[in-house]
């Protein structure tokens, strides 16, 4: 019923975009396949230059908001900037990541009663730059032309357009001091909200400790069930995977929790995850239906990651669109000086009884500068895990996150 609306707006774009101007041979009749499961190596790639397996606290972000955000300056780049781009988004072409794009946005704006999850995509750009005419006509949606040096105005544009878009939960994403020199700023927001297949029931919400250390523990608010779900224990990954579905089952939060207590168990699970280890553990088929003791801690995150996302970029070969004697922006217009100065990515998670709420904005800022079936298995939270929220319908990873610390992710 989705897809079949995906393929009607894939067919309005072989009409709708000009020939030769992503690339030199653009072929409209390529078909494409919306599986992002190559979407989950970039975001899990990101995730561990992110995040230390040493760390004592709490992290949640959106890999699928910060691949989506670097899509648009993938299609505007040229050169060694576009090969570095596509290598590290893993994608397969300009043309085919466009319609994956556009056929994404139709899939995640189509009205759900199950569960809302929704992206959005805006580019500010300054009203003097030199966009090609083809561009703004492929782009029509996200670009906006505006006068960066009305700094004020523009802070406020974005941030009203992330706020709008994540329901409110991200609302100042940058700041003046963020866009005072700048002449682009391309925007994702992303929000999700789901309730549970199998809810909790409040009355069994109950104050019990959560290990932060096998010697240290907190009384957190935790949230218990019984029922029947896929379960599976991986050696390869010394971990046992819960996946606890949101109505419709299309959405699903994968619970990670390590084979051993403390944070080494923790670290051991994160150093043999990979991105087709990922895979393999949340795909139906390695998880079996059957009764499960379920405890998860109740809680709300609130996270934003700056500076730490450029060096991580530039560890996964995203180089030279941050140096401006190297970037190349050329397909856009003629921006050879146009470089991108700051990543700024806000995340929240709120995850209750009835299920969970989540959002997610990404600011890209340029500048110019010269066991047995009915028994059940137990799946206590009560100690370190990951978890990721994933559409299970394109193997997308929408959210993912690490729960350490209890004092700073209060209900």
């Amino acid at each position: 019923m989705i897809f079949a609306a995906v393929g009607v707006v894939l067919a309005t774009l072989l009409g709708l975009v000009q020939p030769q101007c992503l690339t030199s041979r653009d072929d409209f009749s390529v078909k494409v396949n919306t599986d992002l499961s190559a979407v989950t190596d970039f975001g899990f790639d990101l995730y561990r230059r992110l995040d230390s397996p040493s760390s004592t606290r709490n992290f949640f972000f959106s890999p699928f908001s910060i691949w989506s955000a670097f899509i648009l300056p993938y299609l505007g780049s040229a050169g060694e900037t576009e090969a570095q781009l596509q290598r590290a988004l893993r994608v397969d072409g300009k043309v085919v990541t466009f319609k994956i794009w556009r056929a994404l946005q139709a899939l995640y704006q189509t009205s759900n009663s199950d569960y809302t999850f929704n992206i959005a995509n805006r580019a500010y750009i300054d009203n003097v730059l030199p966009i090609r005419p083809c561009i703004t006509e492929i782009l029509d949606r996200e670009i906006e032309r505006v006068n960066f040096r009305d700094v004020s105005s523009v802070v406020n544009q974005i941030n009203n357009f992330a706020s709008v878009n994540t329901k409110g939960r991200i609302t100042d994403l940058v700041s003046f001091d963020d866009i005072l020199d700048a002449h682009m700023a391309i925007v994702n927001a992303a929000y999700f909200k789901g309730t549970w297949q199998f809810q909790f029931k409040p009355t069994s919400t109950v104050s019990e400790r959560f290990f932060v250390t096998p010697q240290r523990h907190q009384m957190v608010p935790m949230m218990s069930q019984v029922g029947s779900f896929g379960y599976g224990e991986f050696d390869q990954i010394a971990a046992s995977v819960l996946e606890l579905p949101y109505t419709g089952v299309g959405v699903s939060m994968f619970l990670f929790l390590p084979a051993q207590e403390g944070p080494q168990g923790f670290a051991n699970m994160v150093s043999r995850l990979s991105g087709n280890n990922l895979r393999a553990a949340t795909h139906k088929k390695n998880l079996r239906k059957q009764n499960v003791d379920v405890k998860l801690p109740k809680f709300r995150m609130e996270l934003k990651i700056s500076d730490e996302l450029i060096p991580a970029l530039n560890d996964m070969g995203i180089v030279d669109i941050f140096n401006s004697e190297k970037v190349d922006l050329t397909t856009f217009g003629n921006l050879r000086s146009l470089t991108l100065d700051k990543v700024i990515h806000k995340a929240f998670v709120e995850v209750n009884e009835e299920g969970t709420e989540a959002a997610a904005a990404t600011a890209l800022i340029f500048v110019t500068r010269a066991s047995r079936a009915d028994t059940p298995a137990i799946f206590h939270c009560n100690r370190p895990f990951l978890f990721l929220i994933r559409d299970n319908e394109t193997n997308n990873n929408l959210f993912m996150g690490a729960y350490r610390n209890p004092e700073t992710a209060r209900s």
